[in-house]
C-alpha cells in the first residue's frame, strides 16, 4: 500500500508594505455613471427654464414700458400743439361769428368731440403749408385715414371763407391717440360751470380742458387718457376758484 504525501500551499501572509509618497496611488475608473449624466441633465433643463422665465418677464416688462412710453410722447405732442394752437386762439368782436370756438359730436373713435376755432399758430401744420403763415380755422378730432385706421385727424381752412364750398385740407396726425373730449368753463350769464358743449356761435371760452384718449395697454382695458386744462387767453376771465372739470 503506497502512501502519498501530499502538500498544502502555505496561506499567503499579508505582508505589511511600508507608506511612501513616492509610491504610485490607484488610478479611479475614467468616465461619469449615468445616475450623474441624468443629475446634471437635470440640473440643466431646471437652469435653462428659471433663465428663460426671467428673460421672458423682462422682455415683457421692456416691452410694455416702451409701449407707455411711446403713448406718453404722444400724448404730450398732441397735448403740447393743442395748447399752442388753442392759446394763440384769434378773436375779434368786428365779426364774433367767424372766430367762434367750436364744439360738435364726434361718432368716429374714442373720443366724444371734435373742435374748431381761429388761431395763426403753426402747430399740427406740416411745413410748407400756406397755413402755417396767418390765421386760419383749425378743427381736431377723431378720423380715419386712407387705411380706414382710427386716428386723430386735423383739418384746416381760410377762416373768413364760406364753408360750405371751400376746400379743407386735412392731416392724419397720430393713430395712436384715437380722439378727444372737451369740456369748457362757462362764465356767460354767471353761471360759472363745467360744461360738455358750447352753443355761443359768437364767442370764445376763458378755461378748456382737454381729454386725449389712446389705445390701451392690454386687450378690452380703458382708453389711456391724457388731460390738460388750457387758458385762453383772450378768452374771459375766470376766477382762481375754478375747480378741476368732472
Amino acid at each position: 500500500m503506497k502512501i502519498f504525501n501530499v502538500r498544502f500551499p502555505k496561506k499567503n501572509r499579508q505582508r505589511s508594505v511600508p507608506f511612501s509618497p513616492l509610491a504610485p496611488h490607484p488610478v479611479p475608473p475614467n468616465g461619469f455613471t449615468l445616475l450623474e449624466v441624468m443629475i446634471s441633465i437635470v440640473i440643466m433643463a431646471i437652469a435653462t427654464a428659471v433663465a428663460f422665465q426671467t428673460f421672458s418677464a423682462v422682455t415683457r416688462a421692456w416691452t410694455g414700458a416702451r409701449k407707455v412710453m411711446d403713448k406718453m410722447h404722444h400724448g404730450d405732442f398732441v397735448l403740447d400743439q393743442l395748447t399752442s394752437a388753442l392759446r394763440s386762439m384769434a378773436f375779434f368782436d368786428s365779426k364774433p361769428e367767424a372766430y367762434a370756438f367750436r364744439i360738435e359730436n364726434d361718432t368716429i373713435g374714442d373720443g366724444e368731440h371734435k373742435i374748431s376755432w381761429v388761431t395763426g399758430s403753426s402747430a399740427f401744420i406740416p411745413p410748407g403749408e400756406i397755413y402755417a403763415h396767418g390765421l386760419h380755422r383749425i378743427e381736431v378730432g377723431g378720423g380715419e385715414n386712407e387705411e380706414g385706421m382710427d386716428g386723430l385727424v386735423v383739418t384746416v381752412w381760410p377762416y373768413l371763407a364760406d364753408e360750405d364750398e371751400v376746400e379743407k385740407t386735412s392731416w392724419f396726425v397720430s393713430e395712436n391717440i384715437k380722439g378727444l373730449s372737451c369740456k369748457v368753463y362757462d362764465t356767460h350769464d354767471g353761471e360759472d360751470r363745467w360744461k360738455d358743449d358750447w352753443e355761443y356761435s359768437n364767442a370764445i371760452p376763458g378755461l378748456i380742458e382737454i381729454t386725449l384718449y389712446a389705445d390701451p395697454l392690454e386687450k378690452n382695458a380703458d382708453p389711456v387718457k391724457f388731460r390738460q386744462v388750457i387758458e385762453i387767453p383772450l378768452g374771459p376771465p375766470v376766477t382762481n376758484e375754478v375747480s378741476a372739470a368732472k
